[in-house]
């Protein structure tokens, strides 16, 4: 019933995280010092420290991706399996997961087709595409039920709808009440020059996410100089092939929701070989340079130094991001929101029309339905349909088309005011006729 008990369970998956790094850069560089480095960057991580012990995909992203870049060190079918099963979870976790299924078919095959030189090509052929029946049997054995469970609530594998996302030019009209107005010909009218412009911002937004908080930006220089050392392990090589088509996807396909943390969420499944690589890095450029060759003692003593930066930018980021909000972006005021409400008299059936739902429902148990985007009568149609009654205006999160009914509400047709408080307005929707 509170903010706690949810975090608890994602305890647990944080806490595997730091072995499942040692272990993959043990598995690099055979040398016990880095690895024990690089499993403490895993738990001072920098900028996904403040979100590894919430109720997000960010611990399950980061073990599974760990998880998963440790069994690639050989081919074996039950490997193969386990490789399927981790890219059913990873879709669960996320929907651009479905980008690990092919990425996993795409390596298994290759593993399988360069461990069997010693056979025809034949053979070869058959052992690759017995591993990618396996890999897909892996992943339908975890993801399986949710496409059953689709096809009984939807008649389809996916979600009605999600194919619009493509056409939406953008962030907010994911939130859209009538997304099928989105069509390749309504992409094509905004034109190709804002087309490709926002790609290209997209991309540009996406490289800086990757050095500043993937990086950690004095980390970033160490991961690439140990991820050419070592470009012929498997793991290196199919995380900087993976990491490369995920930042293209996202920011070709959805240019909009990639830089509003999309790539910065999905990027989460590579971070652990970036953590495993970043000391590896440091130790090769001590051990390199002519001025710079230091007995092991003196690279862990820098190797140290490195770690009491990792501490302080991850302690900085907590303090900002944690203990100065508590977390508190507007949801805690839902609970005076709804104190108004009983108040007015609202019943425990009615619904609120609200910038976020589940957030609302989880502080006060009353249902909820999101804000559409496109103003004010596609909101007012919307919450007839789903017989929404109420509806509460943020000042701060106002979306696009809102302003002048949360300053004006009385010069609005089918709207109440019923008061607020601070910066909310809770208006009360008329049934229509």
């Amino acid at each position: 019933s509170d903010f706690l008990s949810a975090r608890l369970l994602f305890l647990p998956v944080a806490v595997l995280i730091p072995p499942a790094v040692a272990a993959l850069t043990w598995r690099l560089s055979r040398k016990r010092p880095l690895a024990l480095v690089a499993g403490v960057l895993a738990i001072f991580c920098g900028y996904y420290l403040p979100f590894l012990v919430t109720s997000d995909n960010y611990a399950l992203y980061l073990l599974f991706g760990a998880l998963f870049f440790l069994l690639l060190d050989k081919a074996s079918y039950p490997r193969a399996i386990l490789l399927g099963m981790l890219a059913g979870l990873l879709n669960l976790a996320r929907a651009d997961g479905l980008l690990w299924l092919p990425l996993t078919l795409g390596v298994v095959a290759w593993l399988f087709f360069q461990e069997g030189k010693d056979r025809s090509f034949s053979g070869r052929v058959r052992s690759c595409l017995l591993a990618c029946l396996l890999v897909l049997g892996g992943y339908l054995l975890v993801f399986g039920f949710w496409l059953v469970r689709n096809l009984q609530v939807f008649g389809s594998l996916t979600p009605p709808g999600s194919g619009y996302v493509l056409w939406m030019t953008a962030y907010n009209q994911l939130y859209s009440y009538t997304p099928e107005i989105y069509t390749f010909s309504s992409w094509l009218a905004v034109g190709w020059q804002e087309i490709v412009l926002a790609r290209l911002t997209a991309l540009g937004t996406n490289l800086s996410t990757a050095i500043l908080a993937q990086g950690s930006v004095f980390l970033f220089p160490f991961i690439l100089l140990a991820a050419w050392k070592h470009r012929r392990e498997l793991a290196v090589r199919f995380c900087f092939a993976g990491w490369l088509i995920l930042l293209l996807a996202e920011s070709i396909l959805f240019p909009y929701a990639s830089v509003r943390g999309g790539f910065f969420h999905a990027g989460a499944a590579f971070q652990p070989v970036w953590f495993a690589l970043a000391p590896l890095g440091i130790d090769s450029l001590l051990g390199d340079l002519p001025r710079l060759r230091l007995n092991p003692r003196r690279r862990l003593f820098v190797q140290s130094l490195l770690v009491i930066v990792m501490i302080a930018l991850s302690a900085m980021l907590v303090k900002i991001r944690v203990l100065d909000s508590g977390w508190n972006e507007g949801e805690y005021r839902y609970q005076q929101a709804e104190q108004v409400l009983l108040e007015y008299g609202a019943k425990p059936g009615d619904v609120i029309v609200t910038i976020n739902p589940p957030a609302y429902n989880a502080m006060t148990g009353r249902q909820a339905i999101v804000i559409p985007y496109g103003g004010v009568q596609v909101l007012l149609q919307a919450a007839r349909e789903f017989g929404a009654d109420y509806i509460i205006l943020e000042e701060d999160r106002l979306s696009a088309g809102l302003e002048d009914l949360y300053l004006h509400p009385g010069e609005h047709a089918g709207f109440t005011d019923i008061g607020g408080f601070d910066a909310v307005r809770i208006l009360r929707i008329e049934p229509g006729e």
